[in-house]
């Protein structure tokens, strides 16, 4: 059964990257954020940093809705702490807690900071674009998934009534057009000049541009290597995780009754294909016997 939108209150958390990122949300807007790139120090600065979160609105562990969290993917030790954080809370405070792909608010992460960089009419005009949240699994490795923007208009809207500051994209926050993993950046890459070139594909299924968002800095080497061949169809979106994404996308769940077991709650590490495994392990080797020579 669908839970009312009124008066919702959500705490938001995300630690899958190297990121630790809180947020509160009442009604589905962001009441107060956090950002911090202390990564070595998420387990000590999560449970005090949320506690403070609270006690500078006035807010009580009891007066919230639900806890939203990132399952990830992302860092191995980074998700585990902010789902053991959550579930606890959640069982302290007697709340539900909803799981978040981490990837999804990544990529919802990277729209918004587009659109304060490069857009101020209350549009983000990106058509029918794909998006690949990337967060850095070292090794040429990413974690990553590819979400489908763009409506009939071409247009994502934003609501007139929310600050410029934080703009509130429709409802249907992007569609997912690729599950999370863990895969080869050099083969996300291979996709991407792939489809571009095809001559094959429907004008509907093609994307107008590509957008790589997140952890870009270790993969700019290729990403760059995308753009000299397709110009400016390719871009590059550097941004932290905003915790808010996660409370929307939880408090979307939420409306929708989709809320599970607190206990059986759990994060979503991925790991690669076999064959990407093989690949992997094929390209170590060779470039091993390159050093050796």
């Amino acid at each position: 059964m669908a839970v009312q939108h009124e008066q919702v209150k959500v705490l938001a958390l995300d630690t899958s990257t190297s990121t630790m990122a809180l947020a509160l949300l009442q009604d589905r807007r962001p009441a107060a954020q956090l950002e911090s790139q202390a990564e070595r120090n998420h387990s000590l600065k999560l449970v005090p940093a949320m506690q403070s979160m609270l006690k500078g609105l006035g807010w009580e562990g009891s007066d919230l809705s639900l806890l939203a969290v990132g399952i990830g993917p992302g860092s191995y030790t980074g998700v585990r702490i902010s789902v053991t954080a959550a579930k606890t809370m959640a069982w302290a405070w007697g709340k539900p807690v909803v799981g978040v792909s981490s990837l999804h608010a990544l990529a919802l992460s990277g729209l918004e900071a587009v659109h304060k960089e490069k857009f101020s009419d209350g549009a983000l005009k990106i058509g029918r674009d794909w998006v690949y949240p990337l967060v850095d699994a070292r090794r040429g490795q990413v974690y990553t998934a590819r979400f489908r923007t763009g409506t009939d208009t071409g247009v994502v809207e934003v609501d007139d009534k929310t600050s410029r500051q934080e703009p509130e994209w429709d409802a249907q926050l992007g569609y997912r057009v690729q599950e999370d993993g863990i895969r080869l950046f050099s083969q996300v890459a291979e996709e991407v000049a792939h489809v571009l070139q095809s001559t094959d594909l429907e004008a509907a299924d093609m994307p107008e541009h590509v957008w790589f968002v997140g952890e870009i800095e270790p993969h700019m080497e290729r990403i760059a290597a995308l753009q000299e061949q397709f110009g400016d169809r390719i871009h590059a979106v550097p941004c932290m995780m905003k915790a808010h994404w996660i409370g929307r996308i939880g408090s979307k769940a939420f409306h929708q009754g989709e809320i599970g077991d607190t206990h059986r709650l759990e994060p979503n590490y991925t790991q690669l294909t076999e064959a990407e495994s093989k690949l992997l392990a094929k390209e170590q080797a060779a470039a091993k016997a390159v050093q050796q020579s």
